[in-house]
C-alpha cells in the first residue's frame, strides 16, 4: 500500500512538472522575465542569471515604496507587491489577470480589486492593462477624458489614421473638436516606465561566421537548499531554452544561406518541422510566438525562417524560384501573342513547375508591385 502511495506521489509530481514545462515553453521571453521575476522575488533560493538595468530597478523600487503607503490589508499588500514584480517594461500589466494569479496564487478578483487603487500611483499610466487603458488613465488626470475621447479611445485605428472627417463622424463631434482629441492624444508619453515602446531582444544570434548562439532571455540560478518548486521551474526553464535551441538549429540548418545573404529562402513547413522535433505542431507554434533571432539579415522572428512551399506539389521549390521564371516568361513572351494566368501556367508546367492559375495571378501581382507599376500594370502583361 505504501509502495502504491508512493507511485501516486510520483506520477503526480510528474505530471506537475510536465504542465509546469509547457506553460513555460509556451512563454514568450517578455512573458517569462515577469514569471522568473516575480518568482525570485519570493524565493530566495532562486536567483536570476540576467541583471536588470539600474533604471528599471529604481523604478520598480519607486512602485514597491508607494505601495507600503496604500491602507491595504497583509493579503492585499502581498498581491500589490507581486504585481509591481510583473509589469512589462512599459508599466503595464499585458499578461491575462487569470494567468497572473495563478502566478500569485490569489483569485483574479483580489488583483481586478486592487488595480483601480494601484492605477493611481505614479507615473501616471503604470498598472495599465492596454494602450487604451493607459491613454484613459493619463487623460483623467488630466482632466480631459470626457465622453467623446472615450468613443475614440474605443477606436485607435482612426486616431492613428488622423482622419479627423472619420473622427468626428464616430465621436459625434465637429473637425475643431476632433483635431482638439488628437492633440491631447499626442501630448500623451504612451510608456510611462520608458522612453519609448521596448523592444523584446532577441533570444537567439546567427553570427556572421554561421555560429548558433542562445542569448536568453535569464535563465535561473538555485542556490543551496533550493525548493521542489524552485528546482521545477528551473528544470522548465533549462527545458524551453533546449527546445527553442533545437528548434532554430533545425531551421537555420535550412536556411542558412538565406540568413548569410548567399540564396534564396528555402520552403520549410511547421508540420516538417514539428515531425523532425518529434514536438506538436501546437506546441511548437506557441513556443515560437514572440521569439525573435538576431542574423546578417537583421533581427527577425523566428516564425520568419519557415516558409511554405509554392505548391504541394513543389515542396522543395521557393517562391523567388518561381517569380525569377514567372519574370522571365512575361518578359520574352511574344509581343503577338495573348498572354494570361492560364498560359503562363501552362508554360510553368513545361518546365516542371506545376503551380495553380490562382497562383500564378498572385505572382504577377507582387511582380507589379515590385515594379511600381500598380496590381495590373503593363510591366507583367495583365489582360
Amino acid at each position: 500500500m505504501q509502495r502504491h502511495e508512493q507511485r501516486q506521489v510520483a506520477g503526480l509530481a510528474l505530471s506537475q512538472q510536465m504542465r509546469l514545462s509547457l506553460d513555460v515553453l509556451h512563454m514568450g521571453a517578455g512573458r517569462l522575465r515577469r514569471r522568473l521575476r516575480y518568482a525570485a522575488s519570493i524565493n530566495p533560493a532562486l536567483a536570476l542569471t540576467e541583471h536588470e538595468p539600474a533604471a528599471h530597478v529604481t523604478a520598480r523600487q519607486a512602485l514597491l515604496d508607494q505601495v507600503g503607503l496604500l491602507r491595504l490589508t497583509a493579503a492585499e499588500a502581498r498581491v500589490a507587491r507581486a504585481l509591481v514584480h510583473c509589469l512589462d517594461d512599459h508599466g503595464w500589466l499585458v499578461d491575462p489577470v487569470a494567468e497572473v494569479a495563478q502566478w500569485l496564487d490569489c483569485a483574479p478578483e483580489a488583483i481586478d480589486a486592487l488595480l483601480p487603487r494601484l492605477q493611481t500611483l505614479e507615473p501616471t499610466g503604470v498598472f495599465a492593462r492596454s494602450l487604451a487603458e493607459h491613454l484613459r488613465l493619463c487623460l483623467q488626470a488630466r482632466g480631459r477624458y470626457d465622453p467623446m475621447i472615450a468613443a475614440l479611445l474605443g477606436r485607435l485605428d482612426l486616431a492613428a489614421s488622423g482622419d479627423l472627417a472619420a473622427i468626428a463622424l464616430h465621436c459625434g463631434c465637429d473637425a475643431e473638436d476632433a483635431a482638439g482629441m488628437l492633440d491631447d492624444l499626442r501630448g500623451l508619453a504612451p510608456c510611462p516606465l520608458a522612453d519609448g515602446p521596448v523592444a523584446a531582444p532577441p533570444e537567439l544570434e546567427l553570427t556572421a561566421e554561421g555560429a548558433l548562439v542562445w542569448l536568453g532571455p535569464p535563465g535561473v540560478t538555485l542556490h543551496d537548499q533550493a525548493d521542489a518548486q524552485a528546482r521545477a521551474l528551473a528544470a522548465a526553464v533549462g527545458a524551453r531554452s533546449q527546445t527553442l535551441m533545437r528548434a532554430a538549429q533545425a531551421m537555420v540548418a535550412v536556411q542558412m544561406r538565406w540568413l548569410l545573404g548567399a540564396g534564396p529562402q528555402r520552403p520549410l513547413t511547421l508540420a516538417a518541422l514539428a515531425g523532425e522535433l518529434g514536438l506538436a505542431k501546437s506546441t511548437l507554434s506557441r513556443a515560437m510566438a514572440g521569439v525573435a533571432i538576431r542574423s546578417p539579415r537583421g533581427t527577425l522572428p523566428l516564425r520568419a525562417l519557415l516558409l511554405a512551399p509554392v505548391s504541394p506539389r513543389l515542396p522543395e521549390t521557393d517562391r523567388e524560384t518561381v517569380l525569377r521564371l514567372l519574370s522571365s516568361l512575361i518578359a520574352n513572351w511574344p509581343a503577338t501573342e495573348p498572354i494570361s494566368d492560364a498560359r503562363l501556367a501552362e508554360a510553368l508546367a513545361r518546365r516542371g513547375m506545376g503551380v495553380a492559375r490562382r497562383t500564378v495571378a498572385k505572382y504577377r501581382a507582387a511582380l507589379a508591385r515590385q515594379a511600381g507599376t500598380g496590381p495590373t500594370g503593363a510591366a507583367i502583361g495583365r489582360p
